[in-house]
């Protein structure tokens, strides 16, 4: 299958297509998908955008097709799920322009993990779902059973950080709040308006 034709049904119609060969095949197309949804992030971030990273853009996106292909082809061995699933980024994994490239495509992580669920708790997808979440937590906000995360590299770029709080609030994810950074950032963003996300604003009024 080819990689624009995924990216370009999930932009256009909201649907993941996929097929049940092994074989993926990153043409020059899928860039241009994706050139297309950082150019509508750029218009909505709160602060300047970090750099659109190809490589991190590109193993984000295979890394989403493959979860994708797992769910509906139930025939995936789980050796195989972890080795697709598993393979690191090419990219720093603590840079803005990773964190920003990658979170392009796994905003839709959440989703994937609730289907995935509906489809079986105990499924090994959702496990090895739920670890990839957890190394991107910009992306994961809203997802369950997640655990702890490190947010540092998100806090530390202005646009991240907004976008991360404004997730956490929409999401009422109060358990996002444990790491005392991101707390401050909720709670500074929140001010005098707890009736934006109750859910959170009750958290914050509970001691740390």
């Amino acid at each position: 299958m080819l990689l624009d034709d995924f990216l370009s049904r999930l932009s256009v119609e909201g649907l993941a297509v996929v097929t049940a060969e092994e074989t993926l095949t990153a043409n020059e197309g899928w860039l241009e998908v994706v050139r297309g949804w950082d150019a509508v992030q750029r218009r909505e971030l709160a602060f300047s955008a970090p750099d659109l990273s190809p490589a991190a853009a590109e193993w984000a996106a295979i890394r989403l097709y493959r979860g994708c292909q797992s769910l509906i082809c139930r025939e995936v061995a789980p050796d195989d799920l972890r080795r697709f699933l598993a393979e690191p980024c090419p990219e720093p994994p603590g840079a803005a322009a990773t964190i920003y490239s990658v979170d392009l495509l796994f905003r839709f992580l959440p989703d994937l993990v609730k289907l995935a669920r509906q489809v079986a708790s105990g499924d090994p997808l959702v496990a090895e779902l739920r670890k990839l979440a957890g190394a991107w937590p910009l992306s994961s906000v809203g997802i369950e059973g997640v655990g702890e995360v490190d947010a540092a590299p998100v806090l530390r770029h202005p646009g991240l950080r907004q976008l991360y709080v404004d997730r956490i609030l929409a999401a009422g994810d109060t358990g996002r709040l444990k790491d005392p950074a991101v707390r401050l950032a909720v709670q500074t963003s929140l001010g005098m308006f707890p009736e934006l996300s109750p859910k959170v604003a009750a958290a914050l009024a509970l001691p740390a």
